[in-house]
This record gives C-alpha cells, structure tokens and sequence, in this order.
C-alpha cells in the first residue's frame, strides 16, 4: 500500500472493463483502442495467444487476459474492442501488443485514498486484486505476459 501515492502524487490510471472483471492499468501503459477484428496466423496458437492482428502496419499479438489468467473466457461480443499495450519491460521482441477488452477504458487518478487492497488470492496471471471507486479490480502482471509472449514463435512486429 505504500507504493500507492497520496493525493498529490497520483498516478493516471485507467479502469479497463473486460469479460469477468476490470483490470487496472497506469494510462502509459495503452497506445490505442481499436475496434475487435478477427485474428490471423490462428494455426500454432495456445489458448490465450488469439493470433495476430495488423494495427498501424506492424504485427502485434492478440491475447485473451482471461485466459491468461485460466478464467473463463466467453466467445467474443459484439461490443469488443482491442486494448494496444505499451511493452512494459525490456525484454522481448514485440514492443506492442493488443488485449481484447469490453468497452472504453476510464481514466481517472488513482490515489491511496481510493484503493483498498483484497484479501482474495490474486490469479496466476494477477498482482493484486482491490477495489478502487467501489469497483472491485485486478492488476495484472504484465511482465508475465510479456515474458510469455517473447516465447512466441511468431515473427516480431517491425515498427520503426
């Protein structure tokens, strides 16, 4: 709780609705929301790996968080979008990468005041779960997706 500043140190953040759940996320952290479209090259993908789809010109891969996170994860609405995530860390080959999501994500300022941190056992794919502004959200360990998905053994994206 600690690493959460006070009120005149807070951080951007955006709530992002997904199928199961809201994750919570530092603003940087998302390039752009793009409208779903079907993936491609779906033929040596594992269960959270959806494929790849084109965003800008580049290549990036499509995952499901849900499961990611070895929840459920329901056919894809009508209403879903994709989330381009900023790489977070170093290592890899992907420097982006999309996430389907369920609706807009809202930004807001997240101070210590507006966290209380859950009891509940956080996912494999989760840091914690709290509930921020009366909503009950998980943080997800990005850096174990991204390690994942340096494993992969498609072609990495080309962006300048």
């Amino acid at each position: 709780m600690s690493d959460i500043p006070s009120q005149d140190n807070a951080i951007k953040s955006l709530l992002v609705p997904m199928q199961q759940t809201t994750i919570l996320l530092p603003m940087a952290c998302l390039a752009e929301v793009i409208d779903y479209f079907r993936p491609f090259d779906l033929e040596d993908t594992n269960n959270w790996h959806l494929g790849s789809v084109d965003w800008r010109g580049t290549q990036i891969p499509l995952v499901s968080f849900e499961r990611f996170n070895n929840t459920e994860f329901s056919p894809v609405a009508s209403t879903a979008l994709i989330a381009v995530i900023n790489k977070t860390t170093a290592t890899g080959k992907y420097r982006f990468y999309g996430v389907v999501i369920q609706g807009i994500p809202q930004p807001f300022r997240l101070t210590r005041n507006d966290v209380l941190i859950c009891d509940d056992v956080p996912g494999p794919a989760e840091m914690t779960r709290m509930v921020v502004k009366e909503i009950s959200v998980m943080v997800p360990d990005l850096e174990a997706l991204e390690r994942e998905l340096s494993e992969l053994s498609h072609g990495a994206d080309h962006a300048p």
